[in-house]
């Protein structure tokens, strides 16, 4: 991974770019030694979090235990309110008020999704520098896009479970969630270095793997978080989630400039088994932007 910080990627950023290309240096060195030794330091799940996954994975689990276990978290609780309200989920005239009736319109799988992430973000954000706060904010909207657009494939181009795709979408970038959490206290500095961001994108999928399966999660989910990067566009049929996960990554890097362009969709790449016809894509891309900004909200990033 060392060729990512090249001596000859020199570049004149001022008096603070060979203290920021040090640092760059120093965490690209901690990781190779973590994963070589065996050592990475992996974030375990909040209690909460535990409690529901051990609850949900009983088959006869009652909607008013799974209610009373969010309930001991009143954020995690307003949260599911908010996500079961929101229009991705919900298309009736009054409003959801209590948590029995959010986790029967949600369903089981998405209410682990949203505990799983809310989980993670009680892991990784809520503390740091405003610094660290942005880059970890941006992170979590972008993953929010790309969940709603995963979720929205899996339900139109791929025979795969929605609710799976959402949270393959959702935690796609925890790597790099891990990494800026590894650099907290130099984060002004390291954002200095255009090597940086070399680093995250390249060390971000082998990392978030690492979480994922520390985490218990299946095998599936590991793979789209650790191959989305290297995955071809060009997705094989059947659609694996990994492939529905790496194109819905593209589509919200590119949404801005697929919603500004409306000749986007003639010179977008080819998506394979995911190849939409132009209205179906225009639609996808300008539901997924409304639909973006609910979830954003709720997901309070």
């Amino acid at each position: 991974m060392k060729h990512q910080l090249r001596e000859t990627d020199t570049v004149v950023l001022g008096s603070g770019y060979a203290d920021a290309r040090a640092l760059t240096t120093s965490v690209v060195e901690k990781l190779e030694r973590s994963f070589s030794g065996g050592r990475l330091e992996l974030p375990s799940l909040p209690e909460v979090a535990l409690r529901i996954r051990r609850a949900l994975a009983d088959e006869d689990v009652s909607v008013s235990e799974i209610a009373r276990l969010l309930g001991a978290d009143p954020a995690l609780a307003a949260r599911t309110l908010r996500i079961a309200n929101s229009a991705m989920f919900y298309r009736g005239s009054r409003p959801i008020t209590s948590l029995n009736g959010a986790v029967s319109q949600l369903g089981y799988k998405m209410v682990r999704n949203v505990t799983l992430s809310f989980a993670a973000q009680q892991v990784f954000i809520g503390y740091g520098s405003r610094a660290l706060h942005d880059l970890i904010s941006a992170v979590w909207r972008h993953s929010v896009h790309t969940a709603v657009i995963s979720h929205m494939l899996a339900r139109v181009r791929a025979k795969l479970n929605a609710d799976e795709a959402f949270l393959a979408g959702l935690l796609h970038e925890v790597g790099k969630l891990y990494i800026f959490m590894q650099a907290k206290d130099s984060v002004e500095v390291l954002a200095r270095d255009p090597g940086f961001q070399s680093v995250l994108a390249a060390w971000h999928p082998r990392v978030g793997r690492a979480v994922i399966e520390a985490w218990e999660l299946s095998p599936e989910l590991a793979a789209a978080v650790g191959d989305h990067e290297t995955c071809s566009l060009a997705v094989a049929d059947p659609p694996s989630m990994t492939g529905v996960v790496a194109v819905a990554n593209y589509l919200a890097e590119h949404s801005e400039a697929a919603c500004a362009d409306a000749q986007f969709h003639a010179c977008a790449p080819d998506f394979g088994a995911l190849t939409l016809d132009k209205p179906t894509f225009d639609w996808l891309i300008r539901a997924a932007d409304v639909d973006v900004r609910l979830m954003t909200l709720s997901f309070g990033v």
